[in-house]
């Protein structure tokens, strides 16, 4: 059977810290084949739409979103095939990040990050996987 996962970065109360970990615990302690990377969006008429215009919720910034999907991308083993780094909602029920909505603009943003650190996906997976074989 083939597995998937799908992660969702942004969540309330959720760190930089946080979503490398949830990906990293995900490609490390699951057999996956395969993994979706969402970023949170706010849609109209739920519970966070209120938090959000209360200011108990803030969303992720286009580069806070970059930074993480490529951190995230250096420690997902090359073998785990990445269907998804951005995704999609209904402009007339999305309050937000806006920004979401230029989908092209974020993929060559994270294209160019990448570029920038000189860095592919699992680059930092080997490394990670050793280090956690020598504490077991």
């Amino acid at each position: 059977m083939r597995l998937f996962s799908h992660l969702i970065n942004g969540l309330p109360g959720e760190t930089h810290e946080m979503m490398i970990e949830n990906v990293r615990r995900c490609v490390m302690d699951n057999d996956i084949q395969g993994i979706k990377l969402h970023l949170l969006h706010l849609m109209t008429n739920t519970r966070m739409q209120r938090d959000y215009h209360e200011g108990r919720l803030q969303l992720m910034s286009q580069d806070e979103y970059v930074k993480v999907i490529c951190d995230q991308l250096e420690i997902i083993p090359k073998h785990i095939v990445i269907h998804r780094i951005t995704g999609d909602a209904p402009r007339d029920m999305l309050i937000g990040p806006m920004w979401s909505l230029n989908k092209w603009e974020v993929l060559n943003a994270i294209e160019t990050e990448m570029r920038r650190r000189g860095s592919v996906q699992g680059c930092k997976a080997v490394k990670q996987e050793f280090e956690n074989e020598k504490t077991t």
